[in-house]
């Protein structure tokens, strides 16, 4: 009996050490990796990141400015006049600033990869904030703030911000 009971413990340790990959959690990966091709963050026109064919489909009818926001120099993408219903996105290169050091600084964000890369969104009362790294050490920052009486289409802030990442990203060189 006491033969069968030791074997059956130690079927039962071998099949719990299959499980167990051996690593610690220090060394599990914190973040996705990328799994789409390094792309070139814009740098000498930040306007020039969405089409016109591309800002058609966004319905963003106003024409692009470039502005600054939290330090970032970018373009400002807006549909309808000030003051009317509308929604409006901001677009940035951030050459130093990560995915990793988004989600660190605010715990409330939440992953949302797009198109192989890792992303993340806060969503907040100013709007959705999302990085998404597309270097290895830089990343594309977006706000996006849709007000009411915006076109359906474009969704929710958070909704918006993804559909311009997407757009962008098919504009973005390869690194």
């Amino acid at each position: 009996m006491r033969e069968g009971l030791a074997a059956g413990v130690i079927v039962a340790g071998l099949l719990l050490a299959g499980c167990s990959s051996g690593a610690t959690p220090a060394d599990q990966p914190d973040a996705p990796g990328r799994s789409a091709p390094q792309k070139t963050l814009p740098t000498s026109d930040p306007c020039a990141v969405l089409t016109e064919e591309q800002l058609k489909t966004l319905v963003l009818d106003q024409e692009p400015k470039q502005a600054e926001q939290n330090g970032k120099q970018g373009c400002e993408f807006r549909s309808g006049a000030p003051g009317a219903p509308g929604w409006s996105v901001f677009v940035a290169a951030d050459p130093t600033g990560t995915y990793q050091q988004f989600v660190q600084a605010n715990q409330g964000a939440q992953e949302l990869p797009i198109a192989g890369y890792p992303s993340a969104i806060v969503n907040d009362e100013t709007g959705c904030h999302l990085t998404m790294d597309v270097t290895d050490a830089g990343s594309l920052k977006l706000t996006a703030l849709v007000g009411p009486g915006a076109p359906l289409e474009v969704g929710g802030s958070c909704d918006a911000a993804a559909k311009v990442a997407e757009s962008v990203l098919q504009n973005l060189p390869s690194a």
